[in-house]
């Protein structure tokens, strides 16, 4: 089930594209928001796949507020047709004008399904290795690290730069389902836990390596390890 989320300022303006969504039988809606700000603010945003962005909106503009948004899919649904290259620089995935029509909404449909079918078909993500680009396979990483601006996988026996994201908002959403944020500055693959730490809270992964909880990850956390 694909999860999605719908921000916009103006009520019929999400009523309409709920009632588009919800005639799609793999996408499940999982809150409307006023505000970007509402949005971060609800524990639901975590679940999301995928947000329906209006552009024009009085605390905020869209364009602007994909930039902390970048751990999700983007498709932009706007009145104003002026904002398409902006759109596409900040790796929209598309971009729907109001009022959006059916047949155009499909060709939006499948392209989300297409994304996020070919997400969940690679299994391998460059990374540098001295001078040279090797591609890791997601099942050898324990985790991933954020260190001096520099996101680190982490296998049993390595470490390794990858350069092609900027951020592991940007990172998470392209990774298998195995993996969870579970810090700021961590990202884990459920696989090679170890133990649960009560005190202090953290995970020790099959490196021995002991990783914090941040406090807004705990429950999603233990939600996930069932405990």
């Amino acid at each position: 089930m694909i999860k999605v989320a719908i921000i916009d300022d103006e009520y019929y303006a999400r009523e309409s594209l709920k009632d588009l969504i919800n005639e799609m039988t793999d996408f499940e809606i999982v809150g409307c928001f006023e505000s970007v700000e509402e949005f971060l603010k609800n524990k639901k945003n975590k679940k999301t796949d995928v947000i329906f962005l209006d552009i024009e909106m009085p605390s905020i503009n869209g364009i602007k507020a994909s930039k902390c948004l970048d751990k999700y899919e983007i498709v932009f649904v706007t009145a104003y047709s002026e904002y398409a290259v902006e759109a596409f620089e900040v790796n929209a995935l598309d971009y729907l004008t109001k009022p959006v029509s059916e047949i155009r909404f499909l060709e939006t449909i499948k392209r989300i399904e297409e994304k996020l079918r070919t997400k969940n078909i690679i299994n391998t993500i460059a990374a540098e290795n001295n001078n040279e680009i090797i591609f890791l396979s997601f099942d050898d990483i324990l985790y991933f690290e954020y260190f001096e601006k520099n996101i680190i996988a982490i296998t049993e026996d390595n470490e390794f730069v990858i350069k092609h994201y900027k951020s592991l908002g940007s990172l998470e959403k392209d990774l298998p389902q195995n993996f969870v944020r579970i810090h700021k500055s961590y990202i884990i693959n459920l696989n090679f836990i170890e133990k649960f730490i009560k005190e202090p809270i953290s995970l020790e992964m099959k490196n021995k390596k002991l990783l914090p909880i941040g406090k807004t990850h705990l429950k999603e956390v233990k939600k996930i390890l069932k405990i």
